[in-house]
């Protein structure tokens, strides 16, 4: 039975706060048939066995899955709108956040974004949505 006199530990609420983020960030991975130096984007890369679109933004490199979720047209052609926050697909123009995936303009679509970063001559990425 707890101690309804105890102290409380004003620790509790960061500790369990952290082990939350640490629980769901997800790790960092090396991209697979995509070299940065003199790459041209947007450009093809695997990331854990799954093909992806890796685009270059003002703020710097961003993922995508590589096909739209509408009809499958390819994101190698995909525009970026919004002062690139956002991806177009081609094919219908569907819209998709770059922050989230979430479509902006096609309710109930949503498009894999993941994270990207350089370090040491290699590429890295993980899963946002």
């Amino acid at each position: 039975m707890a101690d309804e006199h105890a102290t409380p530990d004003p620790d509790h609420a960061a500790r369990q706060a952290t082990g939350a983020a640490q629980a769901t960030e997800r790790p960092w991975q090396v991209l697979t048939g995509l070299r940065p130096e003199g790459a041209k984007y947007p450009a093809r890369a695997r990331l854990d066995g799954e093909g992806i679109v890796i685009l270059r933004t003002k703020s710097g490199l961003r993922g995508v899955q590589r096909a739209c979720p509408h009809m499958q047209g390819t994101m190698m052609n995909a525009e970026l709108v919004a002062n690139e926050t956002m991806v177009r697909c081609p094919l219908h123009a569907f819209t998709f956040r770059l922050a989230d995936g979430k479509g902006v303009n096609c309710p109930g679509f949503r498009i894999k974004i993941y994270e990207i970063k350089e370090e040491n001559g290699a590429l890295y990425g993980r899963s946002v949505s």
